[in-house]
């Protein structure tokens, strides 16, 4: 199979270690028979929570270990690959741990937290293998700089031209320069930008009734192919912010699954 994710890295690897520590535990919890049943205080689940615990802490590590590209073992791609099929693992590690056994206590708390970050990791790993693809893509090979120098060209191109036409189209590129890329924030999430004038700049002068001079159409193709770049750019900005959302969510829910794992085996100590 073809290196080319961190789904297929190094032939499928660590899927294979996580099938492998996921057939064990099924098998052992098939095959046990605790005297007075299933749960985390039998031989089996204080196995299998000691398993999960490190299994999360490890997890959790690979938040620091992700940054030091040229330290440590491995390589980024290969631990990305052994962070997503591990955490897919540690969902039946800790379930067989707790024995299908839930409340309203700090273990389901925990158990309920694990899940939740499991579940935006998944969502993380489609916005890592979908949007870094279509990012390149949509700068089509170019930088944002370059995209911004190419947006500054062709404002000073339509100023030059529209001050040879009419007042009223200076008026309309002189909006169409100064409207916003994107919105500032989370108000990048959205795919339109409403009132955009570069929008309605391309929109007047296609309605114009000087349209068919020359002139009047140079200056619309200058617009248009602004608005080509602008769109592109609010493509580009809009995935990013998505990226940033999904951490928002998952490095805060990663925090707090760290607090109720340690209230969780406190508990465990205090009461055993």
């Amino acid at each position: 199979m073809a290196d080319d994710n961190i789904l297929s890295h190094a032939r499928l690897r660590y899927f294979k270690w996580a099938l492998l520590l996921v057939a064990a535990s099924v098998l052992w919890y098939a095959l046990d028979e605790p005297r007075f049943g299933p749960g985390g205080g039998t031989l089996l689940g204080y196995t299998l929570g000691s398993l999960g615990a490190l299994l999360i802490v490890w997890l959790l590590w690979f938040g620091v270990r992700k940054r030091q590209y040229l330290g440590g073992i491995g390589t980024v791609r290969g631990w990305l690959s052994a962070h997503v099929y591990l955490g897919l693992s540690l969902l039946v590690v800790a379930t067989l741990h707790t024995g299908f056994q839930f409340g309203w206590n700090v273990h389901t708390l925990a158990y309920g937290l694990m899940v939740a970050v499991i579940a935006s990791g998944l969502w993380g790993v489609a916005v890592y293998l979908r949007n870094p693809g279509l990012m390149s893509d949509l700068l089509d090979g170019r930088t944002l700089e370059q995209h911004a120098a190419s947006l500054a060209e062709i404002d000073g191109q339509s100023r030059q031209l529209a001050a040879r036409i009419a007042p009223r189209f200076v008026e309309l590129v002189e909006a169409s320069a100064a409207t916003p890329i994107a919105r500032p924030g989370w108000g990048r999430l959205r795919r339109r930008l409403p009132g955009c004038a570069t929008a309605a700049a391309v929109a007047a002068l296609r309605a114009d009734e000087r349209a068919s001079e020359r002139e009047v159409r140079d200056l619309f193709a200058l617009q248009f192919r602004r608005l080509q770049v602008l769109e592109r750019l609010r493509a580009y900005l809009r995935l990013r912010a998505w990226t940033e959302a999904w951490l928002v969510v998952h490095v805060p829910l990663s925090l707090a699954l760290l607090g109720a794992l340690l209230a969780h085996i406190l508990a465990v100590f205090t009461y055993w």
